[in-house]
């Protein structure tokens, strides 16, 4: 087995984060260390999966790598080193976008177990009062995320977001408010 691994700075606010994501092979572990200052401010890591070539291995550790990158670049350092432990399938909000005052476009990452989900069916669906909006579906791409372009609902309107996998499902509900709420 071929050892890799990769090490981006990112300077986000005033604070300059140094992630550094490797294999841990004696471990069969994929490890992601957040530096700040040169101290470590916690991990990530997740099971190796099983049985892949050195390229598909690669792979998993440059999509980790590139998820907690952009994770500690958008501001969510807190949320990329807390574990979901198990086969635990879990949605997160990475950003959004508006692109008219009646639409946005709006991006989740689906993660198993602590790893990125490709091709994972992703649902979202406006509620607001007694209406709902339109239902937008998408698959997640090879770095586990979707986007979507939803329509705005005026006022507070609750946000439902389903994924699915190979069986398993969850859903997560955001509330979201307009800007003249």
């Amino acid at each position: 087995m071929t050892i890799f691994g990769f090490n981006t700075d990112i300077k986000a606010d005033e604070t300059v984060y140094h992630v550094q994501t490797e294999v841990r092979a004696q471990e069969h572990r994929l490890e992601s260390q957040v530096f700040v200052s040169g101290r470590c401010i916690g991990k990530r890591s997740v099971a190796m999966p099983e049985g892949d070539s050195d390229d598909v291995l690669q792979e998993v550790v440059r999509n980790q790598h590139r998820w907690v990158v952009e994770a500690v670049r958008d501001g969510f350092v807190d949320d990329v080193l807390s574990q979901e432990s198990g086969e635990t399938l879990a949605v997160q909000f990475i950003g959004a976008q508006r692109i008219s005052g009646e639409s946005v476009i709006l991006r989740f990452r689906v993660l198993s177990g602590g790893f990125l989900v490709a091709q994972a069916k992703v649902g979202a669906q406006w509620k607001n009062g007694s209406s709902a909006g339109e239902i937008v579906s998408t698959i997640t791409d090879e770095a586990g995320v979707a986007q979507m372009q939803l329509g705005l609902l005026p006022g507070t309107s609750e946000l439902l977001v389903r994924a699915e996998t190979e069986g398993r499902e969850t859903s997560r509900r955001f509330i979201v408010k307009s800007a003249g709420a």
